[in-house]
């Protein structure tokens, strides 16, 4: 009887040495190439929710992150790996487009199931209107975005402005008294994605076209007076803009030599940033939010500029028990007290429903409340328009601005892009 008994607490200690090792073996790992790493505003407290979720998961569940800091470079790469069937477990999407073109793919798991089961209560109402499939949600709209102008008022008070333009008409008035004064009344770029000018030609096409200015496509003569305007506000930006990258023109608004700012919520936080200030005040204790001017006999009043920055996509799973898991995890990045603490730490927003961090800067609850109050919202051109648009918009910028082509050539050589494309 004793050596029997010895025998099974031997046998017991065996399994119980080798039990740890079992289950590491059976351990779910989701691969997740991110973008929200490095330099990104959401960086910290992302790496934050993955480790604190790799810990409460230790041996069942690990998320692996594939860190991709070149934003662009990321797009590619992921646009190539879907295509070739190798689908990430989870990853973030941020061209519309592309979301639209993937949405017959079949490779996207279907999160609908769950998000009837409460967790869809937790987003903004509306949120999946416009991104369902025949009734399924695949492609899970996560961080939004508005864009709106942001300006330095100690700069508008120097040059005797008390209140930003009502008006197109209005603002290259101020254009015109802001150089004058030797300022840049914007920041413009033509280098990189020409990603500020791409905002600003959004915002000048939702002034003139309104909220359908996109129903016929480029052949809406908006963008064509769109382009005009562009053109014409290149005479106030800083020199070399046409080169210029996202660098030079954060570089030139934090120098304080440039009176408007356009970019999105995520970038508030620099305003915030102590290394940012000039003699001890913070630029966002100079700053103010402003709506897009109304442009005369235009159909935009009330519009707002905006994108979904990140849609939140997993790949369709064989295996139940990944999928879960993935779900599990897509829950926790999701939850709403979670995406207080990661809007209040990168100056994001979202379409999570959640209170607001009383520490929530002012700069952020202004540009929130211009979301709230907007009567109608359109996408940037970016995500209105194919890939091919936002790969060609730089070039032609350079050439509108250096005078190769007219408005109207403009507009041709992006509609021939896309066409090439397609």
């Amino acid at each position: 009887m004793k050596k029997t008994l010895a025998i099974l607490l031997a046998l017991v200690m065996v399994f119980a040495l080798a039990a740890p090792a079992a289950f590491a073996d059976d351990e779910i790992v989701i691969n997740f190439p991110s973008v929200w790493v490095g330099t990104d505003s959401k960086a910290p407290y992302m790496a934050q929710l993955i480790e604190q979720f790799n810990a409460e998961n230790a041996g069942q569940i690990k998320v692996v992150v594939e860190e991709q800091t070149d934003y662009q470079a990321a797009r590619d790469k992921l646009r190539t790996t879907i295509t070739t069937g190798n689908t990430p477990d989870l990853c973030i999407l941020d061209t519309t487009y592309d979301i639209l073109a993937y949405t017959e793919s079949g490779k996207f798991m279907d999160l609908t199931p769950y998000l009837e089961d409460g967790w869809g209560e937790d987003f903004v109402d509306g949120t999946f209107d416009a991104w369902n499939v025949d009734g399924k949600v695949c492609f899970l709209p996560f961080e939004s975005a508005v864009f709106t102008p942001i300006y330095n008022t100690r700069i508008f008070e120097e040059i005797g402005w008390d209140h930003f333009p009502a008006t197109y008409d209005e603002f290259f008035q101020f254009c015109e008294d802001a150089k004058a004064a030797g300022y840049n009344a914007m920041g413009q770029m033509a280098g990189e994605n020409a990603w500020s000018s791409m905002l600003w030609y959004s915002l000048i096409a939702e002034a003139i076209g309104g909220k359908d200015v996109y129903a016929d496509g480029l052949d809406n003569p908006a963008f064509v007076e769109a382009a005009e305007v562009l053109k014409h506000m290149y005479d106030y930006t800083f020199e070399g803009a046409l080169s210029a990258g996202a660098g030079d023109v954060n570089g030139h608004w934090l120098k304080r030599d440039t009176a408007i700012y356009l970019n999105g919520p995520w970038w508030v936080a620099n305003l915030y940033k102590e290394e940012n200030a000039v003699d001890g005040v913070l630029l966002a204790d100079d700053c103010e939010v402003a709506a897009n001017p109304v442009y005369e006999g235009g159909q935009g009043e009330g519009g707002l500029v905006t994108t979904v920055q990140a849609f939140l996509a997993a790949a369709k799973q064989d295996d139940p028990a990944k999928e879960a898991a993935v779900v599990k995890f897509i829950k926790y990045i999701t939850d709403p007290q979670h995406v207080s603490e990661l809007a209040l730490s990168s100056g994001a927003m979202f379409f999570v429903k959640y209170e607001p961090s009383p520490d929530t800067n002012v700069i952020s609850q202004k540009l929130t409340e211009v979301a709230n109050n907007a009567d109608f919202t359109i996408l940037h051109v970016n995500g209105a328009f194919p890939t091919a648009f936002s790969t060609e918009f730089p070039a032609a910028v350079s050439a509108l601005v250096g005078g190769q082509v007219d408005a109207q050539g403009f507009v041709d050589q992006l509609k021939m892009a896309i066409e090439m494309a397609e």
